[in-house]
């Protein structure tokens, strides 16, 4: 079995800490799921898994936002020098813009207070791994998750333990 030394819990966390992680997870059903309630609607965890997934959209909205930014900058310095008439066309926009980068950085910003609210280190370092590190690369499942970080649960295991958390986040 081949792992990522560089990522591996047992680097970051003292085994006694991850014993005691690990013995409070509860061995439960397979089928048991804690996506979804028992009405069939869609529960707590699955929000709180729904947003945090969605860190990654932001960074690369927030990012292309800002390079529109840039050629918008660029665009309405040439329009001021040559003293074009969609100068306040430009600048409207530039407005729109920044307003949107403001939003995409306070919903980032808040998606990370929340990340920083988890209690267990376990669950933190399982969930900054899965969706805020490298923002550029689609999220881990489950079982590749438990097995990048060394973790020895499958991925059921741990989509329980973490879901569970995020229930208790409310």
């Amino acid at each position: 079995m081949e792992r990522n030394r560089h990522k591996d819990i047992l680097d970051t966390m003292e085994i006694y800490t991850y014993i005691a992680e690990l013995m409070r997870i509860p061995l439960g059903k397979p089928a048991e799921r804690y996506n979804r309630e028992e009405s069939g609607e869609r529960g707590i965890a699955c929000i709180r898994a729904r947003e945090f997934g969605s860190y990654r959209g932001l960074c690369l909205r927030e990012n292309s936002t800002r390079r529109r930014i840039e050629a918008l900058l660029k665009e309405t310095a040439r329009a001021e020098k040559a003293g074009l008439p969609r100068l306040p066309v430009l600048r409207a926009e530039l407005r729109r813009e920044t307003l949107r980068l403001a939003e995409l950085t306070m919903r980032r910003r808040r998606l990370e207070e929340r990340r920083d609210s988890l209690e267990g280190e376990l669950v933190k370092m399982v969930v900054q791994y899965r969706y805020f590190d490298d923002p550029e690369k689609r999220i881990p499942t489950w079982n590749e998750t438990a097995r990048e970080l060394g973790i020895a649960l499958g991925g059921d295991e741990l989509r329980r333990y973490v879901c569970k958390h995020f229930e208790e986040l409310r």
